[in-house]
């Protein structure tokens, strides 16, 4: 067994190296000078005693959304700090709450710590208006100019109330402004027209980073992150980068590869750091290649294994009839037989089935996902066969336990499987 300190390392700070954003926040953004330039010209009335403008920022996860606005509000207060202006910055994470009423309780809690310090609870029990007043009656005592973050604002759905009523409130004494952060493309598509005249005063789109974006990122991280890894002449980026403990082509690779998938920089950086530690955990010196490709299989593995346990309803009980044919040793099955497993399924649920055409809907899904592999059928007649993506192993330990939501299902499947072996 292992003992803790004995061990030589080629991290000098692996926090640099973390995905989380509460374990490690970059102070610059060069792959983002454009969109904070665009943040910073939103955000400068408040230096000329102007009311700063309302943003909404949208575009994928891992684009720099959030840092980016936490750099610029950071950036101003300083300068407020310096200048003696007035300035409070909210910030209310709004992931995890499904309508404007809880978003409004957690911004409510959050300006009463601001003014009075931290231990304040949620407020309940309130009408929508009347918690709306409570919000404008708290920004009204601090007043001064107040910036609002609502941070994944697309989590309270359609309830876009809190997105209407803020912008327009115009309390007493304040120089109010709302900055709205969406990942989701669509909502911001889908929000009233009014909502979108107010709330989106500007909006700042952040695209995908490409590949060399990605490997000038994971450069400045491993410059943090890893020993014997410095820039020379002072330029941060890959291509001057050297490095002891750094093979030539693992971080152009796990960059490529981040690219080739969403241009998330979180993900690349999760990829990099995962094959950093299998080198490290490994007693080598050096991140290689290998380690990247290692890393890569070993969280598209974790993926599917999350997928699974996450899969609603009906996706489920479809991978469970799947899955129920593949442990008696076929290889891929038609769609009729997985529908009539699928059905007796539903009767042990008691779970109305879907139809035929909305189950093969679910199968599909389910073969986008790459939890099942599809072979599709060719000439009149032939039905598109399925199999498992991932070993049958895999799939029925990942399936809910007895005493979870289909686990009586997931048990029978569990003795077929234990008895096929």
């Amino acid at each position: 067994m292992k003992a803790f300190g004995d061990d030589d390392t080629i991290f000098r700070d692996m926090d640099v190296l973390n995905p989380n954003e509460q374990t490690y926040q970059p102070t610059d953004l060069p792959e983002r000078t454009e969109e904070l330039d665009q943040i910073h010209s939103a955000l400068r009335p408040a230096t000329m005693g102007s009311t700063p403008l309302n943003i909404l920022v949208y575009g994928q996860t891992g684009q720099g959304k959030t840092v980016s606005i936490t750099l610029k509000t950071n950036q101003l207060q300083e300068y407020a700090d310096d200048a003696d202006m007035d300035l409070t910055v909210v910030h209310v994470p709004c992931k995890g709450m499904d309508n404007s009423y809880h978003a409004l309780t957690h911004l409510y809690k959050e300006i009463r710590e601001k003014r009075l310090g931290p231990g304040e609870e949620l407020p309940s029990g309130y009408q929508r208006k009347a918690l709306l007043n409570m919000v404008l009656e708290e920004l009204q005592e601090i007043g001064g100019t107040i910036i609002v973050v609502l941070d994944e604002i697309d989590a309270i759905g359609d309830d876009d109330y809190i997105l209407y009523e803020l912008p327009r409130s115009n309390p007493n004494g304040v120089r109010l402004s709302i900055i709205g952060i969406t990942n989701d493309l669509q909502f911001r598509e889908n929000l009233d027209a009014d909502v979108r005249s107010s709330l989106g005063e500007d909006e700042v789109k952040f695209d995908p980073y490409d590949a060399n974006q990605l490997r000038n990122i994971l450069s400045r991280r491993a410059e943090g992150a890893l020993r014997d890894t410095h820039f020379r002449d002072k330029i941060r980026d890959y291509e001057h980068l050297e490095s002891e403990v750094l093979s030539s082509d693992a971080l152009p690779l796990a960059a490529a590869l981040g690219a080739q998938d969403t241009g998330d920089a979180r993900e690349a950086i999760r990829l990099f750091f995962r094959a950093a530690r299998f080198a490290d955990d490994n007693g080598e010196t050096t991140v290689t290649e290998a380690h990247v490709r290692a890393a890569r299989d070993f969280l598209e593995q974790k993926a599917v294994e999350s997928g699974i346990q996450t899969l609603p309803q009906q996706k489920m009980l479809a991978l469970m009839s799947t899955t129920w044919h593949i442990s008696k040793g076929e290889s891929s099955v038609a769609t009729t037989p997985i529908y009539t497993q699928y059905k007796k399924m539903c009767d042990v649920e008691d779970i109305e089935p879907l139809s035929n055409r909305r189950f093969r809907d679910r199968l599909n899904d389910l073969s986008d996902s790459n939890i099942l592999t599809k072979k599709r059928g060719r000439g009149r007649g032939k039905e598109n066969k399925y199999g498992l993506a991932v070993d049958v192993a895999t799939a029925v330990e990942n399936l809910p336990q007895k005493n979870e939501r289909y686990g009586e299902v997931a048990e029978i499947l569990r003795k077929q499987v234990e008895m096929g072996n």
